[in-house]
C-alpha cells in the first residue's frame, strides 16, 4: 500500500468539517470529565485532542481557542457550585427545596447550591414544587457490580453526591404551571396511557415501560425525534415558514411541562440559533454550538450514552450520500447496534424497524389521547391495551443477540471502520483493508475470552452460581438469588455481558428469595431448556460431558435442609453444590451408600459452602469428609444476625488448611477450569 496516499485519504477526512467540531468537542468533554474525575490521563487527553484540532483547523484557529478556554472555565464553575459544600454522616438538615426531578421512587432535590437523593416510593411530586424539608444527610450507598448499572456513579456524575433520610417532606403552596396541570391528572391516579405518554413517570414496572426497555425503545414514550420528524413534516407542509415559530414556541411549551428532556431541548435551541445568520448557514456549527449549550445546562448529558448517539448520528448523517436512502438505514443499523454493543451488550436487529413502525402509531396517540380524555377516559384504557398487546406481539418476533463485553478500543476501530465504508473521501483500498482488519479484531475478542468457567456472582447475600463453556455452548445456573439491596435483573445482566444467549439448565435449590429472585428476570430474557426445583423427583442428568448427581433431604422439616445437593462432574473437575443445607442434611447425607461411593470415585475440587457459611452449615466432619482444594463462600457482613460467613465456618476450613473464597459484598470469583487459576473481578 502506498503510505502517501494512505497519508491523503486521512488528511482529507480529518480536514472534513463535522470531523473537525467533533474533535472540538469531545476535547471539551474529556475536560469536563477530568474536573469530575481528577483523573490526570482525561487532562492530557483533552489538551492533547485540542493540540490536534488547532493543527488542524485553519481560518478561525484563535477564536475557538477562546472559545474553548471560555466554555472550559464555565464548566469548571458550574462543577463547583454543585460541590461546594460537605456534610457530616447523619447530620441534621432543616430547610426549602425544590424538585429538580422526580421518578417513581426518588426524588432529587436542591436545598441552596447543594442537590440530594431522596427516596420517596409512588410518590404524587412533581418537578418544581417546593418543600419543607427536615431529616438527616448521609452519603448515598448503592451496591453494583462492573457488569451492572451503576445508579451511585450515575448520580455523582448529576452532582449528586448526598441522600436525606427524612423524617417529614412538607409540599409548600406552589404557583407553577407544570404542578398545577399535573395535579389536575392526579398523577399516580391517572389513565395508564396518560401516565406513560405524558407525565413523565417512567415506572419500570408498567408492563408497557418494561416491554419497550426489553427492546430497546424505552425512548419512544418520550416524544423522541422521529415522531417531532413527522410532525415538523406535517406542519411544514401546512403552515410553511410561518411554522418556524409556532413550532418553536410548540417546543418550549412541551419542553417546560416535560421537564427539559435533551432531545426537545436541543431541537428548540437549534431553532432558536436559526436566528443568527452565521449559525443558519452554517449547520455543522450550529450542531455544535446546540451540543456545547446542552452539557452547560445538563452537565451529567456529557457521560451519558444519549450524548453518544445524538452526537454519532449528526457526525456520520454528514457523511453518508442522502439519495441512497437502503444504504444509509443499513449504515445507521451499523452505527447504532455499534453503540448498543457498548452500552447494552448487545446487536438489536430489530430495534430500528421497530422505532420506524411504532413512532408514527405513538404519533398518533400523542394527538389522539388528549381528545380522548375530554370525550371519554374509559376509551384510554382500550387504546393502552392495543398499544401493549402490539408492543408484546413485536417482542416476541425480535431479534436480539447478546454479544458481551468490548472494549473502548474495538469500538473506536468499528467506526473507523464504517467511516472509512461510507465516506467518499476514502479509497477502495483503505475500505477492504479497514473490513478486514475489523474482523480479525472480531475473532481474536472471541478467542482471547476464557473457554471454561465457574463464576460465584457478587450477590450479597444470596446465591448465584453459573457455569459456562463458549465451545461446546453451554451454560448452567445453579441457584439464581441476589441478596438485600441487589437487583433482581443481576444474573441476567451478568449473562448479557459475557454474551451469553441461552440456559440449558437451572438449579433452584429451594423456595428461598435469596436463590430464586432472579429467576422472573432470567425467562423474560433468555432461551431456558430445562429449570429443576427442589420438588422435582430427579437422580441424574448428563449433558455433553457433564454428570450432575442429584440428592435431597426427604426427611427435613426446614425448607433450608429440603436443598437440592448436586455433584457436577464437568471432565476433570468435580465440585459440590450445598444450597442452604444445613448439618441436619449434612449428616443425612454422610449416612447415604449412594452418596459416599460417588464421594470415594473421585474426590471434590470446588466446595460451594452451605447457608453463605453459616454456622449451622459446614460441620467439621462433613468438611473433613468432603476435603475440597478451595471452597466458595457467597454472603457478606450486613450486621445483626446476617453476619456472613460465620467465624465457626472460617475456622474449620483453616482448620483443615482449605483455601476459601468470599464475595464479600466485593468480589465475583472465577475459577478458570483449563488453567485452574482464581480471579476477583
Amino acid at each position: 500500500m502506498n503510505n502517501s496516499y494512505l497519508k491523503k485519504d486521512f488528511q482529507n477526512l480529518l480536514h472534513f468539517k463535522p470531523i473537525l467540531f467533533f474533535i472540538f468537542l469531545i476535547s471539551l468533554v474529556s475536560m469536563y470529565h477530568f474536573f469530575y474525575t481528577q483523573e490526570i490521563i482525561y487532562l492530557f487527553i483533552s489538551l492533547l485532542i485540542l493540540l490536534i484540532f488547532t493543527w488542524l483547523e485553519n481560518k478561525r484557529k484563535i477564536l475557538f481557542v477562546i472559545a474553548w478556554i471560555v466554555i472550559a472555565i464555565i464548566m469548571l464553575l458550574i462543577y463547583q457550585y454543585w460541590n461546594s459544600n460537605s456534610f457530616e454522616e447523619e447530620q441534621e438538615i432543616v430547610g426549602k427545596a425544590k424538585i429538580l426531578k422526580c421518578k417513581t421512587n426518588y426524588i432529587i432535590v436542591k436545598i441552596n447550591n447543594t442537590k440530594f437523593y431522596i427516596q420517596a416510593n409512588k410518590n404524587n411530586y412533581v418537578v418544581g414544587m417546593k418543600l419543607n424539608i427536615k431529616g438527616k444527610v448521609n452519603q448515598i450507598n448503592s451496591i453494583s457490580n462492573y457488569y451492572e448499572f451503576d445508579f451511585k456513579e450515575y448520580l455523582s456524575k448529576d452532582n449528586i453526591r448526598y441522600q436525606i433520610k427524612a423524617s417529614n417532606l412538607e409540599i409548600l403552596n406552589n404557583f407553577n404551571i407544570r404542578v398545577l396541570i399535573y395535579k389536575h391528572f392526579n398523577l399516580n391516579n391517572a389513565p395508564l396511557l396518560i401516565n406513560v405518554l405524558f407525565l413523565n413517570k417512567y415506572d419500570s414496572s408498567n408492563l408497557m415501560v418494561s416491554e419497550l426497555n426489553q427492546l430497546g425503545l424505552k425512548y419512544l414514550i418520550n416524544f423522541n425525534f422521529i415522531n417531532m420528524f413527522l410532525m415538523f413534516k406535517l406542519f411544514n407542509k401546512i403552515t410553511l415558514r410561518k411554522f418556524k415559530y409556532i413550532s418553536t414556541f410548540i417546543l418550549f411549551v412541551w419542553s417546560y411541562l416535560t421537564c427539559w428532556p435533551i432531545m426537545f431541548t436541543r431541537i428548540m435551541f437549534n431553532q432558536i440559533l436559526d436566528i443568527f445568520k452565521t449559525l443558519k448557514s452554517d449547520r455543522y456549527l450550529k450542531n455544535l454550538v446546540s451540543m456545547v449549550v446542552i452539557i452547560l445546562i445538563f452537565p451529567n448529558f456529557a457521560f451519558s450514552s444519549g450524548f453518544w448517539y445524538i452526537v454519532l448520528i449528526i457526525l456520520f448523517w454528514s457523511l453518508v450520500n442522502k439519495e441512497k436512502k437502503f444504504f444509509n438505514f443499513i449504515f445507521f443499523f451499523m452505527l447504532l447496534n455499534l453503540l448498543n454493543v457498548y452500552f447494552t451488550y448487545q446487536i438489536n436487529g430489530t430495534s430500528m424497524f421497530y422505532a420506524f413502525l411504532l413512532s408514527p402509531i405513538i404519533s398518533v396517540y400523542y394527538w389522539i389521547t388528549p381528545l380522548m380524555y375530554l370525550i371519554n377516559k374509559d376509551l384510554l384504557n382500550n387504546l393502552y391495551d392495543v398499544l401493549l398487546t402490539v408492543v408484546i406481539l413485536l417482542k416476541r418476533i425480535s431479534l436480539i443477540l447478546n454479544v458481551g463485553y468490548f472494549n473502548i478500543i474495538f469500538i473506536l476501530f468499528g467506526y473507523l471502520t464504517i467511516i472509512s465504508f461510507v465516506c467518499d473521501l476514502v479509497s477502495i483500498k483503505i475500505k477492504i483493508y479497514s473490513i478486514i482488519a475489523f474482523i480479525l479484531f472480531l475473532l481474536l475478542n472471541f478467542l482471547f475470552k476464557p473457554s471454561e468457567y465457574l463464576t460465584m456472582l457478587n450477590v450479597g447475600n444470596g446465591n448465584s452460581f453459573v457455569y459456562h463453556n463458549k465451545w461446546n455452548n453451554i451454560t448452567i445456573i445453579f441457584d439464581a438469588g441476589a441478596g438485600k439491596q441487589r437487583s433482581p435483573e443481576l444474573v441476567s445482566n451478568f449473562l448479557k455481558y459475557q454474551g451469553i444467549n441461552k440456559i440449558d439448565l437451572i438449579f433452584i435449590s429451594h423456595t428461598h428469595e435469596d436463590h430464586y429472585n432472579n429467576l422472573f428476570s432470567l425467562k423474560e430474557n433468555f432461551k431456558i431448556k430445562q429449570i429443576i426445583l427442589n420438588e422435582d423427583i430427579l437422580n441424574t442428568i448428563k449433558i455433553k460431558n457433564i454428570i450432575i448427581n442429584i440428592f435431597i433431604n426427604p426427611y427435613a422439616n426446614s425448607e433450608n435442609n429440603k436443598s437440592l445437593v448436586l455433584i457436577v462432574d464437568i471432565g476433570n473437575i468435580r465440585s459440590l453444590f450445598m444450597g442452604d443445607a444445613e448439618k441436619e442434611t449434612e449428616m443425612y447425607l454422610t449416612n447415604r451408600i449412594d452418596f459416599i461411593y460417588i464421594l470415594n470415585l473421585k474426590k471434590v475440587d470446588i466446595l460451594q459452602i452451605g447457608h453463605h457459611g453459616s454456622k449451622t452449615s459446614s460441620s467439621f466432619e462433613f468438611i473433613n469428609l468432603i476435603k475440597p482444594k478451595i471452597a466458595l463462600i457467597s454472603g457478606e457482613n450486613e450486621g445483626g444476625n446476617k453476619k456472613f460467613p460465620h467465624k465457626e465456618t472460617i475456622d474449620t476450613l483453616k482448620k483443615l488448611k482449605i483455601q476459601y473464597y468470599i464475595t464479600n459484598g466485593l468480589d465475583n470469583i472465577f475459577v478458570l477450569f483449563k488453567s485452574y487459576n482464581i480471579i476477583k473481578k
